[in-house]
């Protein structure tokens, strides 16, 4: 029987450690990000296209696509965004 102190992570505490080094892995990527939209958005208008369905990504929001399948899909709709929007 484990008294705790092994240095297991349950429940509430897993999950926010998992989000937690899920964040820090995507961190560098967030920033890539940032500077290519920079030249188009505010920091306000950058966060709401990170966290919203973008059709580009089939509707999946960019933040979700990062962790999930890296920088590279991303970074081509980004390029869609600033020719304009459209293929």
């Amino acid at each position: 029987m484990s008294d705790g102190s092994d240095g297991a992570v349950f429940g509430e505490d897993a999950a926010r450690l998992g989000r937690d080094l899920l964040a820090q892995g995507i961190a560098s990527d967030v920033e890539t990000v940032r500077e290519r939209l920079s030249v188009l958005w505010t920091d306000l208008a950058i966060d709401i296209w990170l966290t919203s369905a973008n059709a580009r990504l089939d509707g999946a929001r960019p933040i979700d696509v990062l962790a999930l399948d890296g920088l590279e899909p991303v970074i081509e709709a980004i390029e869609i965004e600033v020719a304009g929007g459209s293929r």
